[in-house]
C-alpha cells in the first residue's frame, strides 16, 4: 500500500472541493460582511405564476433548472403566467423607484413612510409607523440583519429574497421565495401570515428533511435581526410581485403612470397590516385528556383515525353526537405512501407528507401538528379546518392519531391492522 495520494482519490477529491470552493466564493463569503452601497435589490425577471396547470406534475423539475421548469408552466393547459419582461420600461423604473424609496438598499435596508400620501391613505400612516415598532423593522436592526443574511441566508435565498441564490435551484425541496408574503408553517390566528415566532423557530430548529439548517447557535438577538430582514424582504418582494400582476394581468386598461404611486402606497400600507395583526396567535384549547389514561388515549386515536380517514361517514363523539370526517385521506393518499407531485404556489413541486415516516417539516409537538391541521399550510394548498366543520377535540384526536401513526405498536389493534396489515403478536395478547 503506496502512501500519499492515488490519481483516481486526488481526482475524487478535486471533484469534492471544487464546488465547495466556489460555493463559498458565489455565497459572498469574504473578509466583508457587508453588501456594496452601490448594490441595488435586482428586478423581478422570473415568470409570475398565478394560477396551476390543471394537469398533476409526474416528475421533480431536474437539478439546476428552476427557472426553466416554472417558464415551462406557461405553455400546460390551465395555468396563469405573467411575463414581468412585458412591463413596460416607463412603469418598470417607476416600481423600481418606489420600491427603493420605501425599502432601501441591501447595504442599508429600511421600511420608511411613503413621501407623499394620498389623502384617502393618511389615516394609514400612523397605524404603519405602529407596524414597523412592533415588527422590529427598524433601521438598526435591518442593517444588522442584512450582514446576517448575507452571511448565513444569501447562497441559497438570493438577494431579494427570490429562493434564488447560487445553491437555489440545486437543492430540493427549493429554498423559501419569501416575494408573494407566504409561508408554510405559520401559527397565527389571522392565518395570512407568519408570527415573528414562527420565523424564528425555524431559523432555531431548522427544518427537517430539507436543506434549511438549524442556527441554533446563533444569539438570540441575532435571530430577531434575521427574522426582521426576512419580513423587510417579504414586504418589499410582495409589493413587487402584487403590482406586476396587477399591471400584467390588466393590460392597455391597467394603471397608468400617475396611478402607480397611489397603488404601491395603499399596498404598502395593507402588507403591513397584515403582518401587524398576523402577530396574534391562534391560540388551541387545553388538551383534554390525562397523562396516563391509556384507554382514553386509544380511544382519541381510534376516533382520530376515523376522522383522518373518512369524508362524509357519520363518527360517533364521547359526548353523544356524530360528525363527519376530515377527509385528510383525499390527499394523504395511504397515509402519505402514495402521493403525486402536485404544484404549490410558488408554481414549484411539493408533495403531501408521508405520514408514516414521522418526518413533520413544520415541526413534531403536538401543538406544531395542531397548529397545521387548524391553520393549515395554505401555499401547498392544504386547508385550514374551519371551527364549525372540525372541534377542537376532534384535533386534538387527529394530534394523537398523528403521533402514533408512524409507530405500529402504538395503535390500536383495529387500527394497526387496517393501515399495517399487521395483527397483534403473541406476546401483545398474552399482555392483556
Amino acid at each position: 500500500m503506496k502512501a500519499g495520494f492515488s490519481p483516481e482519490r486526488l481526482a475524487r477529491t478535486l471533484a469534492l472541493m471544487v464546488p465547495a470552493i466556489l460555493f463559498l466564493g458565489l455565497a459572498g463569503c469574504s473578509s466583508s460582511e457587508e453588501y456594496s452601497e452601490d448594490l441595488t435589490y435586482p428586478m423581478r425577471a422570473d415568470l409570475i405564476v398565478d394560477k396551476a396547470p390543471e394537469a398533476l406534475p409526474t416528475n421533480p423539475d431536474p437539478p439546476g433548472q428552476l427557472d426553466e421548469s416554472i417558464a415551462l408552466l406557461s405553455t400546460l393547459k390551465g395555468a396563469t403566467t405573467y411575463d414581468p419582461a412585458k412591463l413596460p420600461l416607463a412603469q418598470r423604473q417607476q416600481l423600481n423607484k418606489a420600491l427603493e424609496d420605501l425599502f432601501g438598499r441591501p447595504a442599508k435596508p429600511k421600511v420608511a413612510m411613503p413621501q407623499e400620501v394620498d389623502d384617502s391613505l393618511q389615516g394609514g400612516v400612523a397605524a404603519a409607523e405602529a407596524a414597523v415598532q412592533e415588527l422590529k423593522l427598524d433601521e438598526p436592526t435591518l442593517a444588522a440583519g442584512s450582514k446576517l443574511y448575507r452571511r448565513h441566508c444569501l447562497h441559497c435565498h438570493g438577494v431579494a429574497g427570490d429562493g434564488r441564490g447560487p445553491t437555489g435551484p440545486w437543492v430540493n425541496p427549493h429554498p423559501r421565495d419569501y416575494r408573494q408574503g407566504l409561508f408554510k408553517f405559520i401559527s397565527a390566528a389571522s392565518k395570512v401570515r407568519p408570527r415573528r415566532e414562527d420565523l424564528i423557530r425555524t431559523l432555531r430548529h431548522g427544518i427537517e428533511s430539507t436543506s434549511m439548517p438549524a442556527f441554533n447557535l446563533l444569539k438570540e438577538e441575532e435571530l430577531e435581526q434575521l427574522a426582521s430582514y426576512v419580513i423587510h424582504l417579504s414586504l418589499r418582494g410582495n409589493l413587487e410581485y402584487f403590482t406586476l400582476k396587477t399591471l400584467l394581468s390588466t393590460g392597455e386598461s391597467g394603471l397608468k403612470n400617475e396611478d402607480l404611486g397611489y397603488h404601491v402606497n395603499y399596498w404598502f400600507f395593507a402588507y403591513l397590516k397584515q403582518w401587524k395583526e398576523a402577530q396574534k396567535v391562534f391560540t388551541p384549547p387545553e388538551y383534554p385528556y390525562k397523562d396516563g389514561d391509556q384507554a382514553a388515549l386509544a380511544a382519541s386515536i381510534t376516533r382520530g383515525f376515523q376522522l383522518f380517514s373518512q369524508n362524509q361517514t357519520d363518527i360517533p363523539l364521547p359526548d353523544g353526537t356524530k360528525a363527519k370526517g376530515a377527509g385528510c385521506i383525499g390527499c394523504h393518499w395511504d397515509y402519505g405512501r402514495q402521493v403525486p407531485f402536485r404544484y404549490d404556489a410558488w408554481g414549484t413541486l411539493v408533495r403531501p407528507a408521508n405520514l408514516t415516516t414521522g418526518v413533520y417539516r413544520g415541526g413534531r409537538r403536538p401543538i406544531d401538528l395542531y397548529w397545521r391541521i387548524m391553520v393549515g399550510i395554505d401555499p401547498a394548498a392544504m386547508p385550514a379546518s374551519k371551527l364549525e366543520d372540525l372541534k377542537p377535540e376532534q384535533a386534538w384526536d387527529l394530534v394523537n392519531f398523528l403521533q402514533a401513526l408512524p409507530y405500529p405498536r402504538m395503535l390500536p389493534d383495529e387500527v394497526r391492522q387496517k393501515i399495517y396489515n399487521v395483527a397483534p403478536t403473541s406476546h401483545q395478547l398474552a399482555e392483556r
